[in-house]
C-alpha cells in the first residue's frame, strides 16, 4: 500500500490521491487502510515520504557504484532518473516533488519530513563528493545545485514530454562539478 501511494501521490499529488485509489492500485483489502493507517491519509503519506528517502539514497548509492569521479556520479544519477521520468511516460519525476509544492507550508509535519528527505538526499550526494576528495562544505553547496537543478529540469521535461531539459542540465551541472577543486593529495 505505501508503495501505491507513493507512486500515486509522486504522479497525482496528494489532494488528487484517495484511499480508494491506493486500495485499487494496491490490491489491499478496504479494512486493512484503517488498520495499517489509523491516522487515516496524512500517516500514509508520511510512510509514502519516508519510503521517498529510502529510494533517494538508494539511488544515489546506485549511480556512485556506476562513477568515477563526482561529475560521473551527476550523469549516472540523471540516467537513472530520466530512463525513470521516459518509463513512465512522463507521469513520475521527483519522489515528493509534488506533494511539496501542494502542501508545503501549510502542513507543517509533512513540510518537516519533506525537509527530512531533501536532507537525506543531500547528505547522500555531500558523502559521495567528499569521497571523491571535495571539501565538506563545498560538497553540501553542490549536492543542493545538484538537487535544485535535477528537481528544476524534471519540471521542464514533464511540461515538454522531453528527457531535454533534463539531460542538458544534468551535462552542465556536471561540467560544472568535474571542475571543482579537490583537497591536496587526493584521488583524482
Amino acid at each position: 500500500m505505501i508503495h501505491a501511494a507513493a507512486e500515486l501521490f509522486r504522479q497525482r499529488g496528494y489532494h488528487a490521491t484517495a484511499f480508494s485509489d491506493v486500495i485499487q492500485a494496491s490490491g489491499a483489502p478496504r479494512g486493512s487502510t484503517y488498520f495499517h493507517f489509523p491516522g487515516g491519509k496524512q500517516e500514509l503519506a508520511r510512510e509514502a515520504i519516508a519510503l521517498a528517502g529510502d529510494e533517494i539514497e538508494e539511488l544515489v548509492a546506485l549511480a556512485a557504484g556506476r562513477a568515477d569521479g563526482p561529475g560521473s556520479l551527476v550523469r549516472a544519477l540523471g540516467d537513472i532518473v530520466a530512463a525513470r521520468l521516459e518509463g513512465s511516460d512522463y507521469r513520475s519525476g521527483c519522489a515528493i516533488a509534488t506533494m511539496v509544492l501542494e502542501l508545503a507550508p501549510e502542513n507543517e509535519e509533512l513540510s518537516a519530513d519533506f525537509e527530512a528527505v531533501f536532507g537525506r538526499w543531500r547528505a547522500a550526494l555531500a558523502r559521495q563528493f567528499e569521497a571523491w576528495a571535495i571539501a565538506p562544505s563545498r560538497a553540501i553547496g553542490l549536492a543542493d545545485l545538484v538537487m535544485s537543478a535535477f528537481e528544476g529540469a524534471l519540471i521542464l521535461s514533464r511540461a515538454g514530454r522531453s528527457t531535454g531539459p533534463f539531460k542538458t542540465t544534468v551535462q552542465a551541472v556536471a561540467e560544472v562539478i568535474d571542475h571543482e577543486p579537490r583537497q591536496p593529495g587526493a584521488p583524482t
